[in-house]
């Protein structure tokens, strides 16, 4: 009997047949351990799901009959076999040494249930991936026409961070969600994804869950990985899109209302840790 993989790799996506060309043969090329992948496949209409199963005949792909957004990840989780599960977005790439420098902090902490790498845009620039609880307005704030007086004002700035050095591995509320590795019992105790979001603060609700299942979410530079981000909400903020992620913040907010407070005291304990 074969030994169980080390991390199984979990990719979500719909019709980015491009994308998964570039996040597969990172893995390929960098994983540098045994890895099981799994592709859950939102009903692709470009070809994907039949370009995979060619170039890529070990990833296990499962196909969705409709695109249900982030909750296909409960599919791919279902199936992992490693000890450690990793969510790794379609536009996020591996480089070399991230996985093994991120296995190898998780098996020297055992408090930690899940950490994030620093994620940088394809020109090597940093994004910053570390967050604390998200204020009200953050939608408002963030967008024109008002983004254009609020986007570095201090509750925009506290929320993402930028007052704590990226270099800094440290303890956070939540990081983002293009590449999060984590214990995959520990996730299995977290529960189901909520399948009423379907995309935006996801990742803020997961690294939650993790919180309350008893593990610690970390901001873990030591790896990087490369993250093909791009804010259209805030080019077109009157757009489909746009109204999605209002509709998620709504709904985060309203979810987390009653215990907003004591997740603002988490985060601050978090804080004078890391003082």
């Amino acid at each position: 009997m074969s030994e169980p993989p080390e991390v199984t790799i979990v990719v979500v996506a719909s019709s980015v047949r491009e994308e998964l060309e570039r996040c597969f043969a990172s893995i390929a090329e960098h994983a540098a351990m045994s890895v099981q992948c799994i592709l859950v496949d939102n009903a692709s209409t470009d070809g994907s799901l039949e370009w995979i199963r060619r170039a890529h005949r070990e990833v296990t792909v499962v196909p969705l009959p409709a695109n249900i957004g982030v909750a296909a990840r409960d599919h791919g989780l279902r199936r992992a076999s490693g000890r450690y599960c990793m969510f790794l977005d379609s536009d996020a790439a591996l480089t070399a040494g991230a996985l093994p420098a991120m296995v190898e902090a998780m098996d020297a902490h055992p408090d930690w249930g899940l950490i994030g790498p620093r994620l940088v845009h394809d020109d090597g620039t940093p994004q910053l991936s570390a967050r604390r609880f998200p204020p009200l307005l953050l939608p408002i704030l963030r967008r024109p026409p008002l983004g254009r007086w609020f986007e570095d004002g201090r509750t925009v700035r506290r929320h993402l961070m930028t007052d704590d050095p990226p270099t800094r591995t440290r303890p956070v509320l939540y990081v983002l969600g293009a590449c999060q590795l984590f214990r995959t019992s520990l996730a299995r105790a977290a529960g189901p994804f909520d399948d009423r979001v379907f995309l935006g603060w996801d990742d803020a609700d997961w690294c939650i869950r993790i919180h309350d299942a008893g593990g610690e979410v970390v901001y873990f530079p030591g790896a990087t990985v490369i993250h093909s981000y791009r804010r259209l909400t805030a080019r077109k903020p009157v757009s489909r899109a746009a109204w999605k992620q209002l509709r998620a913040h709504v709904y985060f907010q309203r979810t987390y209302l009653l215990r907003r407070r004591g997740l603002i005291a988490l985060q601050d304990e978090l804080d004078e840790r890391s003082a």
